[in-house]
């Protein structure tokens, strides 16, 4: 037993160092957790990590804002998405990243004469494995005693509610149950962390410009097909991880943060609309997105007159540091990171994606990625044939590939995930 013990002191150690490694800065590296930190969507990882402002109906968009359900839950059914392979974890070989979501919803407006409510329901699967660990002893290192697993991981619990009345304006909130362990495979049957929990809370207002100003305003493209621009500005607000810490087991006296957060942004997006068939069908579209973020935690390390370290920290309240100034000007600083991105998509069927992100620990880091979905093929294909089984598809099954990069340093992070949609069911 007493090598378990000495792993045991030397990963506490380890991790310790790793947690509270400056001395009162107030960026991600005073946190731990990082499957809690990083969103698991590709799209919006692709986007900067820009994910509180921008509208989405990506099942992992509440990541970052859960009042995006209430965004989905306007015009989406159902929908499921998962990553075909694991994600490799940045230079660990034995790292990876794995998770799944489903988001369920319904608008009320034919129960409501007309009116526009909606509410969705979200769930997130998330684990970062960073593999299995032999312990062995110096007379006998051929021989594993036994291994323990290192890992962090959570479960996500979402619901939002949207309301579509002149203004688009929706609420959401998260329950996080996290596990982060260490030992959990040992016959001892230790985890380093107790088990938190979470509370994410948002807010997303989108105002319709043109439509606000000229209801049914369009155009002739060419004959017989009219065109209807767009203009929306898009108002996102989002606290993420409020919760107290995880103790350490090992050691009851130590403690680490979670990685409260706070995000404000904006965006936004123009585009043309036309109709096929009497639908709507997005031709082109370009989003910018900005957000502002800022990791709520002040960490210490005091020293003694025993040269020993006292780690101690402490949450910010309201917005912290994030300034207007970080917004218009799109620009990060010491502790506020800046995400900013454009989207272009082109017939509802591909999109490019390509972001940055600096300040709060990053330096100018960059993004980027490709969407393919299905649903503005087949709309278009409608237009040309009057199958019904075809037009059922093409009015309520969508299916989407997206593949993006982010790059941290020396990092490389690679996602990738396919999707499957069910909208635009009334009963």
């Amino acid at each position: 037993m007493g090598s378990f013990y000495k792993v045991s002191l030397l990963v506490l150690f380890i991790l310790s160092a790793a947690q509270l490694n400056m001395q009162a800065q107030t960026n991600r590296s005073s946190v731990n957790f990082p499957s809690v930190y990083y969103s698991p969507s590709p799209r919006i990882n692709a986007l900067g990590m820009a994910g509180s402002s921008l509208p989405t109906d990506d099942p992992y968009g509440f990541y970052y804002n859960p009042a995006q359900l209430g965004y989905f839950s306007q015009t989406n059914n159902l929908s499921y998405q998962l990553y075909p392979s694991n994600v490799d974890w940045g230079g660990f070989n034995q790292a990876n990243f794995r998770n799944s979501a489903v988001n369920i919803g319904y608008n009320f407006k034919n129960l409501l004469g007309g009116l526009s409510l909606s509410a969705g329901f979200g769930y997130i699967h998330s684990k970062l494995d960073f593999g299995t660990v032999p312990v062995t002893t110096a007379d006998s290192p051929d021989i594993t005693l036994f291994s323990y697993s290192i890992y962090d991981e959570y479960d996500a619990y979402s619901v939002g509610i949207g309301i579509d009345y002149y203004v688009e304006f929706n609420v959401g909130i998260t329950y996080k149950k996290i596990l982060s362990g260490l030992f959990s495979s040992s016959p001892q049957g230790l985890n380093t962390y107790t088990n938190p929990s979470a509370m994410d809370y948002g807010l997303l207002l989108t105002v319709p410009v043109v439509k606000l100003i000229k209801p049914e305003y369009k155009f002739n493209m060419i004959e017989g097909v009219a065109a209807a621009p767009y203009f929306n500005i898009s108002i996102g607000y989002s606290r993420l991880n409020q919760g107290g810490e995880a103790a350490i087991n090992i050691d009851p006296t130590a403690s680490t943060p979670l990685p409260r957060d706070s995000r404000l942004g904006y965006a936004l997006s123009a585009g043309l609309n036309i109709k096929l068939s009497g639908k709507p069908f997005k031709l082109f579209s370009h989003d910018f997105t900005a957000d502002a973020e800022e990791v709520m935690v002040n960490a210490y390390q005091i020293p003694t007159n025993n040269n020993y370290l006292i780690k101690t920290f402490s949450y910010k309240d309201g917005l912290g540091d994030i300034q207007l100034g970080n917004l218009f000007g799109v620009k990060g600083d010491d502790n506020v990171t800046m995400h900013k991105a454009h989207e272009f998509n082109l017939f509802e069927s591909f999109s490019v994606m390509i972001g940055r992100f600096d300040g709060g620990g990053y330096h100018n880091e960059e993004s980027n990625g490709i969407g393919m979905r299905v649903k503005g093929l087949l709309n278009l294909l409608k237009a040309y044939t009057s199958n019904e089984t075809f037009n059922f598809i093409a009015d309520h099954i969508d299916v989407q590939y997206y593949s993006s990069t982010i790059n941290i340093e020396w990092q490389k992070f690679k996602y990738e995930s396919v999707n499957i949609s069910f909208y635009n069911f009334e009963f």
